[in-house]
């Protein structure tokens, strides 16, 4: 078996290669590293890289079929260099990669995250609507016309709650101001994303993140591209916005720890061990 990585920073470096640390203990591998400056040539049964933008270019150039995906993780979700849990899918990003882990056992969320955080529905004041950062690789897959601007005024034609605006921690002010909605304020992003979803009736999301926070937290969410990770417990339109539904969240709970790995996993080849289903080894 021969494979591809690509790995641009410190952190995806160290997780890459903890992976195939693990790969290498369970297959007979081959394993080069794409560099710019010596192409390597052949052929490869999968790529392994961080991000979708990554993804493209190998499977661009290796014309293989398949390639295993890292990105920051969904359950403890750590936005700095020193992050450990990682997700890890084939061939996309968040909700359109393949985690291997329809229908999973309930075994690896009662271990690692079943910790009081999964919290019962409580209701709220108004409607939350975190930011994704524009130009984001998660809102390249959207190709219909949608942006907040439309979605705020969209959710006015079914509710008179407050719309309460959260940027984004890390690049605030990449989206335009929403002008000409009424009861829209902006939210400060420097507080915890926790504090803004706790006094929300529901949280309103393209397919950020934040939409597995407000789950977890026991908010309804209102999801608008499949790509996002609570697509199958939330509801797509505005209709129901001021009675929203709250879907039981048991399998998705279970599904949602098999999609990320903790550096332990990745070394010790129980990541590959899951994830090799795919290619039917």
């Amino acid at each position: 078996m021969r494979v591809l990585c690509r790995s641009q920073h410190l952190h995806h470096h160290k997780a890459i290669v903890a992976f195939t640390y693990g790969l290498e203990k369970s297959s007979k591998v081959e394993i080069d590293y794409f560099d710019h400056d010596n192409l390597p040539t052949g052929k490869y049964d999968f790529a392994i890289c961080w991000g979708a933008r990554a993804m493209k270019e190998l499977k661009a150039y290796t014309k293989t079929k398949n390639c295993l995906v890292f990105e920051n993780a969904y359950l403890n979700n750590v936005q700095s260099p020193q992050k450990e849990w990682v997700s890890l899918g084939w061939n996309g990003l968040n909700g359109r990669a393949d985690f291997c882990n329809k229908n999973s056992p309930d075994d690896r969320w009662k271990k690692h995250f079943n910790d009081g955080r999964l919290k019962e529905y409580t209701d709220g004041d108004y409607i939350l609507i975190p930011l994704q950062i524009q130009g984001d690789q998660s809102l390249k897959y959207i190709d219909w016309g949608v942006n907040y601007q439309t979605m705020c005024e969209s959710i006015r034609k079914h509710t008179d709650l407050p719309i309460v605006i959260r940027d984004h921690p890390t690049r605030p002010n990449t989206q335009p101001k929403i002008e000409g909605v009424k009861n829209v304020k902006y939210d400060d992003f420097k507080l915890p994303i926790q504090t803004a979803i706790s006094g929300a009736k529901c949280v309103v999301t393209i397919n950020s993140n934040a939409g597995v926070d407000a789950a977890l937290a026991g908010k309804p969410v209102i999801s608008l591209d499949q790509g996002s990770m609570v697509w199958n417990i939330s509801v797509h339109d505005f209709k129901s916005i001021n009675s929203p539904k709250f879907i039981d969240r048991t399998q998705w709970c279970n599904d949602i720890a098999y999609a990320q790995w903790h550096p332990s996993e990745l070394e010790s080849g129980k990541a590959w061990d899951h994830l090799k289903s795919k290619l039917k080894l």
